[in-house]
């Protein structure tokens, strides 16, 4: 099944030594739509919140890439996607992961907006992380428990100003780091936002193993990353994700920790993110699951402050580029995950969709 791949094709030879063979634009869609039908309960089923809709997937998008061969050897890639597309409201489209890279034998450089690799090896769930995080379309998705719900802070980012370097593969192993620059800072401001995310994949056979660390300094509390600083604020989060083609079936696991210091205090959460695909005739039966347990503040675990859930759902192909799916999801969040507290809640739903890539 094709997927919309950000990809440079290298051009031929050149006609003089001064040419240069340009490609493109190369133009992709993505395009995942799905009808939801959920409830959410809280007050310990007191109080019911029922949601029908037409949601648009979180990865829609519109993207165009060029390519052109260097005369000096090496490649450049041009790259502009457009997101929050909103096809179901007609609503409005902005930048979403827009760069420009150079690759040569020492790897890939690029620099511009990205949403990088401790975010996207966490997308293990089958559907690209498109319901992830979406209210009632909330499961098992490995990007639902990147965030410390205490603070806020949320790994699952879109880092602009941005430079990162993507190595060549070395003995089934490949390395990986960015440093982000953070948003400008303004006269007298004690904040100076940036942060680094450093990194390493393994792969051999069947067997895949990707490392992650990333830390954001100065960056606001709430999560948001709007560029409302908070001196001395630090939030840091490492990921492990094991990955297994058992041929019948795929797996992969994912331990996370994170910790965050803001206001004098020191939040701490870790927990786990699973994914299995069993390809059948016609498409893929997948289940996801993954929980964080309760928070740490100081030192001290926060009772119910926890988090988890889960998806099961089967992907019929319709053709290359299109395939439909259903999906059941479930989630359950402590009265303690957020720092504002308030009562536990627990959401389910059911979708139906339809994914165009091209």
């Amino acid at each position: 099944m094709k997927k919309a791949l950000i990809a440079a094709a290298v051009a031929g030879a050149f006609v003089a030594p001064t040419a240069m063979a340009a490609e493109g634009p190369s133009v992709n869609i993505y395009y995942p739509m799905a009808i939801v039908m959920g409830d959410t309960e809280t007050a310990n089923g007191a109080e019911s919140t029922a949601d029908e809709t037409v949601r648009d997937g979180g990865g829609s998008r519109l993207m165009f890439t060029w390519t052109d061969q260097l005369n000096n050897g090496m490649s450049l890639t041009a790259y502009a996607s457009f997101g929050n597309l909103a096809h179901s409201e007609a609503g409005a489209v902005n930048t979403r992961n827009s760069f420009i890279s150079l690759s040569g034998d020492m790897g890939t450089v690029s620099m511009g907006t990205m949403e990088h690799f401790f975010e996207i090896d966490a997308i293990t769930d089958g559907y690209g992380a498109d319901w992830a995080l979406n209210g009632t379309a909330a499961g098992g998705e490995g990007l639902n428990f990147q965030r410390i719900g205490q603070t806020g802070f949320n790994f699952t980012r879109r880092d602009t100003n941005s430079v990162w370097w993507v190595g060549p593969q070395m003995n089934n192993l490949q390395l990986r780091a960015v440093y982000v620059m953070g948003p400008d800072a303004t006269d007298n401001d004690a904040a100076d936002p940036e942060g680094y995310q450093i990194g390493a994949t393994y792969a051999m056979g069947g067997l895949s193993i990707k490392a992650a660390h990333a830390s954001y300094d100065d960056y606001n509390a709430d999560g948001t990353n709007d560029g409302a600083a908070e001196a001395g604020s630090n939030a840091e989060g490492t990921q492990f994700i094991f990955g297994y083609d058992f041929g019948s079936f795929t797996a992969s696991l994912g331990l996370i920790s994170m910790e965050q210091t803001t206001g004098g205090n020191t939040h701490e959460a870790g927990g786990y993110f699973a994914s299995f695909i069993m390809p059948v005739d016609g498409g893929r039966i997948i289940l996801n699951m993954g929980e964080l347990s309760d928070q740490d503040l100081n030192g001290s675990a926060q009772q119910d402050s926890g988090i988890q859930g889960f998806d099961i759902g089967y992907q019929h192909d319709l053709s290359a580029n299109t395939y439909s799916f259903i999906r059941y999801q479930a989630q359950e969040a402590g009265a303690n995950f957020s720092a504002a507290g308030g009562d536990s809640s627990d959401t389910e739903g059911f979708m139906a969709g339809l994914v165009f890539s091209y």
